[in-house]
């Protein structure tokens, strides 16, 4: 569960204080492992006392949840943003790309593999994760109907939003595996790809 800050913080300071947490643990986590991290560990890495971060989270677990709901956000605001337009696919792909490289980021990619290792065995991380999947694939499926309803019946439509889903969990991995890979020459490859599963 996140925790508010101390009243007498200023409001500004509180947030930047929440991001140093988030982008610490995110480090420590992917060079560590979750297990392997410790809150002592986080908060050395930018000279705050470990008892000074139970004020915003009890738990890594929390600390986890705040970074997928801080990815949430992001993607959230993107669905927002692009709602209104006529046809939602080039964006999708201006999109898929800015994902796709920060994806291929190795440090990243570790941090996601982490979580999603953490999820196949505590049930919290599941469910956080599991949210977070069903917010994307719901993202998706309001962009995407109106453009494909001529050519995909319902069905059809979740399995291209669960291929466009597993193409990009696919990059973690590869990521992982082999850090030096092309990275331009891949995601000019993605481009394509994705176009192709977003025709109609």
């Amino acid at each position: 569960m996140n925790r508010s800050p101390d009243r007498t913080e200023d409001a500004a300071l509180a947030d930047v204080r929440r991001r140093q947490i988030l982008d610490a643990a995110a480090d420590v986590f992917a060079r560590r492992g979750f297990h392997a991290a410790s809150m002592a560990e986080i908060a050395r890495s930018f000279g705050m006392s470990a008892g000074h971060i139970y004020n915003w989270f009890d738990s890594k677990e929390a600390i986890i949840e705040a970074l997928v709901e801080r990815d949430m956000a992001n993607f959230t605001a993107f669905v927002s943003a692009a709602r209104d337009a006529q046809d939602p696919r080039p964006l999708l792909l201006q999109q898929a790309d800015q994902r796709a490289n920060e994806l291929l980021d190795p440090a990243r990619a570790a941090l996601q593999v982490e979580i999603l290792a953490e999820a196949s065995r505590n049930p919290k991380i599941a469910a956080i994760v599991r949210r977070a999947d069903a917010t994307v694939r719901q993202g998706l499926g309001e962009l995407l109907a109106k453009p494909l309803q001529l050519c995909c019946k319902p069905p059809e439509l979740a399995a291209r939003i669960e291929l466009l889903m597993s193409v990009f969990e696919g990059l973690l991995v590869r990521a992982v595996r082999h850090p030096e890979l092309d990275r331009e020459a891949y995601r000019r490859l993605l481009g394509e790809a994705v176009a192709q599963v977003l025709r109609t």
